[in-house]
């Protein structure tokens, strides 16, 4: 084989070798946890997403009950004293009883509470857009990878080969 010795064609096949099994065992391997990491912090803003609707939903749900208290009369004290402490845990502001009868001030705030909630979804939503992005470059870098991987392990093993087939043509 071009006239190089056989110990050392076998010494540059078992190097490829060797470098195929780095190049797997590290490199791979640590594209492979960036790419865990990434899927990981995907889900969990699909999780956060899924609450800040729930948020959204169950606001609505209290917007719809509070309209239907209002529609049958006036309030209760103790009825509007808890309506407005519960409306205050979720809104994170003062809700005082007499605004429970000031619909129009208090659909603002709903609605600026499930606004706020909606532009945290959206952020949410194009930080998983931009980790779907690096997922396939990181999967194309991964293939890319395997594939030189595998191309190295193939010609190393051929040139371990090339001993027995140059011992066979000495024979």
């Amino acid at each position: 084989m071009l006239g190089l010795p056989t110990w050392l064609v076998v010494l540059i096949g078992l190097l490829l070798n060797i470098s195929s099994a780095l190049v797997t065992h590290f490199i791979i391997e640590g594209k492979d946890q960036q790419l865990n990491i990434l899927s990981a912090q995907a889900a969990r803003n699909n999780k956060e997403i899924d609450l800040f609707w729930v948020q959204i939903e169950g606001m609505e749900r209290k917007r719809e009950t509070l309209y239907l208290l209002l529609n049958q009369g006036d309030l209760q004290p103790n009825v509007a004293l808890q309506f407005s402490r519960l409306l205050k845990t979720y809104l994170h502001q003062e809700i005082s009883v007499a605004m429970l009868a000031n619909i129009e001030q208090l659909d603002f705030k709903i609605n600026n509470y499930q606004d706020d909630l909606r532009e945290k979804i959206d952020a949410k939503y194009f930080l998983n857009l931009g980790l779907a992005e690096l997922e396939m470059v990181l999967k194309k870098q991964i293939s890319r990878l395997r594939n030189w991987s595998i191309f190295l392990q193939m010609i190393g093993l051929s040139l371990i080969l090339a001993r027995d087939l140059s011992r066979k043509r000495r024979d």
